[in-house]
């Protein structure tokens, strides 16, 4: 309703007039203004979002005597909190980014992917509360001035405003400044207007924060209740109506009142606070003596719905443009998770997930790179599952990035190069080891070329990348020569570029191709030598003798420059020659 009344009054400007009707729709007077480029109402003014609010509130030193409660950005979605971290200065280490001291009635806004909606206001703070350095937490000078603010900021010309700034940011993520949000123009109207609106939004926000605490309490209840059910160590009243539904193969009684909640909650989109209210409390008498029993094909049916959800995630992707190998990835990970929860989609929690990306580390042995890839589609999926709101959100929010180990990996040197090229047997081989170690190319790339897809002339050919991206690679005399040596043999009729030495000459594949190179390695002593060893040792030599990163990230087809930053780190000689350089 704040969001509503905001919209129609400070947005469309048809707060009510001195005659109680819509302003300018009933004819109030509008006048151009030359700094927005469109009419407002006559009397308001433009001003800059910093002159109505300050910013920053640090921290002293002696602040962190005592435990503190520690907001960061992962933790707060659309003005809820989802959990806090309790830090103990005597035995945690505090982060140093948790130096943003939070007051009553202050906006938090992330800097960080503004667009991911990470802000809030807070109504009651705990004590001793912060942020981390990836919130701007905005105090109003006014404190009236805190909702018509907020609601500004979380107007969606807002932040595709800041998404805007965010995305030409020069860093590692989409990131704004406090300077960003301070220059916002802010269309400015009487106080008096901005008073009589506080009021109305002020009892809104009360309400909606005491709703969520009693939520959360509420939830809470029903977590430690739940087991103790499961476990038969409490029972149910039984003048209580219940449901029975399959839960890891154990039969579990649920009180009435948690339907009546699940269809509030889906309903919660659609209707307005006293609707809701009426919708619960219709629910509640029309099913007080009415007792619910679940189908007895409950577990069939679980698993057809959970396949159907799957299938459309999948189509989902497959129209986005993943490749057929991307896809069968996403499914088999993601049938592997529901197979062995066993659970509707939509009872899946965050520490059934959690739990199974440990056991499956520890059964399986698997990588952290492996896990964090695993948890990286669970986030898709369930992300998809919020925005098509089939659920109401995502468990996979509150699971962090797994923490990788920073290895740097090998490249090729000069004399191994041509250690390579001297041991190839055949033009072929030595065409493929040139053209590799020449354009840098992945090897899915290698393979779909073409014969006709080469200009010899200007010694470069289109390649279709990730994505069906196409991109124009290059390659020097060496690779030329040896190409057309190697063409000009060929007595076959197919029109790859490379294939396979005997009749009838097909197409060499992805790994006909590693497995070639990975055999001339072995014979060479040489250990891990693969088609990818190429691309990064092109990239090391092109940063080593200067190339811009912009230009190495087009030439091997990076869609973000984060990917090809990688390469930046590879050569530690880099490091050595340039501290006797400057520092020897």
């Amino acid at each position: 309703m704040a969001k509503q009344l905001y919209d129609y009054w400070f947005v469309q400007f048809d707060f009510p007039n001195e005659n109680g009707k819509p302003y300018k729709s009933s004819g109030g007077k509008m006048v151009w203004n030359e700094k927005l480029k469109r009419e407002i109402p006559k009397g308001w003014n433009v001003l800059k979002l910093g002159e109505h609010c300050s910013f920053n509130k640090r921290t002293s030193n002696g602040y962190f005597n005592h435990p503190i409660l520690y907001l960061d950005t992962s933790n707060i979605t659309n003005n809820t909190i989802d959990e806090l971290q309790f830090l103990n200065p005597s035995s945690d280490i505090i982060p140093s980014r948790a130096r943003r001291l939070v007051q009553e009635g202050d906006i938090v806004y992330s800097t960080v992917r503004p667009n991911l909606k990470h802000f809030g206001i807070i109504m009651n703070p705990d004590y001793n509360m912060v942020v981390s350095t990836g919130f701007a937490v905005i105090t109003a000078n006014w404190s009236a001035y805190r909702y018509f603010i907020y609601q500004f900021l979380i107007q969606a010309a807002t932040i595709e405003n800041l998404s805007t700034i965010a995305q030409s940011a020069v860093s590692a993520y989409p990131s704004i400044n406090t300077s960003d949000i301070e220059n916002l123009d802010l269309v400015v109207p009487p106080d008096s207007m901005i008073e009589k609106y506080a009021k109305t939004a002020c009892r809104l926000y009360l309400q909606i924060d005491t709703n969520y605490k009693e939520i959360k309490s509420l939830t809470k209840q029903r977590d430690e209740l739940l087991p103790l059910l499961m476990n038969g160590q409490v029972s149910v009243n039984s003048d209580l109506a219940v449901s029975y539904i399959i839960y890891k193969n154990k039969i579990i009684r649920i009180m009435k009142e948690n339907i009546i909640q699940a269809i509030v909650a889906k309903m919660q989109r659609d209707l307005d606070c006293r609707q809701m209210a009426r919708l619960k409390a219709v629910l509640t008498s029309e099913l007080h003596n009415v007792e619910i029993i679940e189908k007895s094909d409950c577990a069939t049916q679980q698993t057809q719905e959970n396949e159907h959800l799957l299938n459309s995630f999948i189509s989902a992707k497959k129209i986005e443009g993943c490749s057929d190998k991307t896809l069968t990835y996403y499914r088999n990970t993601i049938e592997r998770l529901l197979v062995t929860l066993s659970l509707a989609i939509c009872h899946i929690t965050t520490t059934d997930i959690r739990t199974y990306l440990s056991d499956y580390q520890e059964e399986h042995q698997s990588s952290k790179v492996t896990i964090d890839n695993m948890r990286r589609i669970f986030s898709s999926f369930f992300a998809w599952l919020e925005d098509e709101d089939y659920i109401a959100k995502s468990p996979v929010r509150r699971i962090h990035k797994v923490k990788t180990d920073s290895l740097v990996k090998e490249v090729l040197s000069d004399e191994q190069l041509e250690q390579l090229r001297d041991s190839c047997t055949t033009k072929r081989d030595l065409a493929i080891i040139d053209f590799l170690s020449s354009t840098g190319i992945r090897v899915g790339e290698l393979v779909k070329l073409s014969r006709e897809d080469i200009d010899f002339h200007e010694r470069q050919c289109v390649v279709f990348g990730k994505g069906n991206k196409e991109r124009v690679v290059y390659f020097n005399a060496r690779t030329k020569l040896h190409l057309q040596q190697y063409l000009n043999e060929r007595t076959d009729s197919n029109p790859a570029l490379f294939v396979s030495l005997n009749s009838p000459h097909s197409r060499l594949t992805i790994s006909g191709v590693e497995v070639r190179i990975r055999k001339m390695g072995q014979a060479l002593s040489m250990p891990k030598v693969h088609p990818h060893k190429f691309r990064r040792t092109l990239a090391t030599m092109a940063i080593d003798k200067g190339m811009p990163i912009e230009q190495v990230q087009r030439l091997l087809g990076h869609v973000r420059i984060d990917t090809t930053l990688h390469y930046a780190i590879v050569n530690q000689n880099n490091v050595k020659l340039a501290h006797k350089k400057y520092l020897g």
